[in-house]
């Protein structure tokens, strides 16, 4: 009894002395705090080390110190400079690690940043509304950067990103609408969200040789960009990435490209030339809607990537999908004069909002190999009446049928039991209370 006791006592002792002794650098006891040399208010931690915590001076020029009272200056704490308008130069001691959120936020007139040395890791809008802030080089040294850092730094033109780094963090540079070029260092293999977002004015973006994802709204409103080549690794454009990017003329999509999501190039209305792209997998809805180069192709059928059907310029009536269509991207979306589809055995997928407000849609007969069925694919067709289900459908996505009144005539070539496998999202009231026929053999 007395030794059940003593254990419910130690283990969490012990685990808790576990918990400290790994899993990350725990943070250095704080050793005293509110300390003032000359301007600088600073504290001391153990090891011996100097955070600078606040500024009460007036100079334009800066130069933080190497050490105080022999003790290094490994770091600038959160909001240590924040707001001291006056800061026109700026120069790191060479001991410094870390530059803590909102550090140098609202420095209005700091107009050049040299970010290198010994330092490893800038916070999360660091230097944030920085209006005056013109260039900026992030030095090698430095392994990442916080969301936001640079962001509405709105005389900012030139950026330099070194090699440390290997992703841009969501809205490092969110509304510098006056950056014009953007150097990527050779290690970057992610842009997150936003990273340039309402960059305006950006018309060069040199991507390093290691980037594989841009994410969502990444470049969306960088209104000034003309040309893109997304060659090298880059296997994934997000959502939006390059949406409204109204001035752009030409598109390179590289070899490792395998996924568009949706929206990715949405309003690029001076669109006309899109090269490459040949082993596409797989692309969202809307992807080029606004672009010129949607509509000015020859030709029906509008192909894209390994068997995607991108886009349908025919004149309507009885369509049959080409063999060798694998996908069914958003072709049809709108298509007010298409009346009955056959589709193809080769399509396995029909994307989300494939047939979407086909208003004029009776008809329509799945290939013996459709196994998907995406949201919205034939949502608000009205006067859809048949329907010929494939017996390889596996999943059927929300509101694939929804606004359907007139669905009656519906078809399933395997049995009643196998039907009941299929995954149905909500909003297919139209489908799930029609009267469907079954296999009978």
């Amino acid at each position: 009894m007395k030794f059940s006791k003593i254990c419910c006592l130690l283990i969490p002792l012990l685990l808790l002395l576990i918990g400290c002794a790994g899993g990350g650098e725990a943070e250095p006891a704080l050793i005293s705090a509110d300390n003032v040399s000359g301007d600088l208010v600073y504290s001391i931690y153990a090891g011996n080390t100097v955070t600078i915590t606040g500024y009460r001076g007036s100079d334009q020029v800066l130069v933080l110190p190497d050490r105080i009272d022999t003790r290094p200056v490994t770091a600038i704490g959160d909001d240590a400079f924040a707001g001291q308008t006056g800061i026109v130069y700026l120069t790191l001691g060479k001991n410094v690690r870390s530059i803590g959120n909102y550090a140098f936020s609202g420095c209005e007139r700091l107009c050049e940043l040299d970010l290198g040395g010994k330092l490893e890791w800038v916070g999360e809008y660091a230097f944030s509304d920085c209006i005056g802030l013109t260039r900026l080089t992030v030095g090698d040294s430095v392994k990442e950067l916080g969301n936001g850092a640079f962001s509405d730094c709105v005389s900012l033109c030139e950026v330099e990103i070194g090699d440390g780094i290997t992703s841009l963090p969501s809205g490092i540079f969110v509304g510098c609408d006056s950056l014009i070029t953007v150097r990527m260092g050779k290690n970057v293999t992610t842009i997150h969200d936003e990273a340039f977002y309402q960059c305006a004015l950006l018309r060069n973006v040199i991507f390093g040789k290691s980037v594989e994802k841009i994410g969502p709204r990444a470049f969306a409103y960088c209104e000034g960009l003309e040309k893109i080549s997304l060659e090298g690794k880059i296997a994934e454009v997000g959502d939006e990435a390059f949406f409204c990017c109204t001035q752009l003329k030409s598109l390179t999509l590289g070899k490792a490209l395998r996924t568009v999501g949706d929206g990715a190039f949405y309003g690029c209305s001076s669109l006309r030339e899109v090269k490459g792209g040949e082993k596409l997998q797989q692309v969202g809805y809307s992807v080029w809607e606004g672009a010129p180069w949607l509509t000015e192709q020859e030709g029906p059928f509008l192909m894209i990537g390994d068997g995607i059907l991108l886009r349908y310029n025919g004149e309507g009536g009885e369509v049959r999908i080409p063999s060798g269509v694998k996908i069914i991207a958003d072709a049809f979306s709108g298509c007010s004069n298409l009346t009955s589809v056959i589709v193809s055995d080769s399509v396995t997928d029909i994307g989300a909002y494939a047939f979407y407000s086909c208003g004029s849609l009776t008809s329509v007969t799945l290939g013996k190999r459709t196994a998907r069925i995406g949201a919205s694919a034939f949502a608000d067709c009205g006067l859809l009446t048949q329907l010929r289900l494939s017996d390889a459908l596996e999943s059927i996505g929300q509101n694939a049928f929804k606004s359907c009144p007139s669905l009656s005539i519906v078809s399933y070539p395997g049995s009643e039991k196998k039907f009941g496998g299929i995954v149905i999202e909500a909003g297919n009231a139209a489908l799930t209370g029609a009267v469907i026929s079954y296999k009978t053999s």
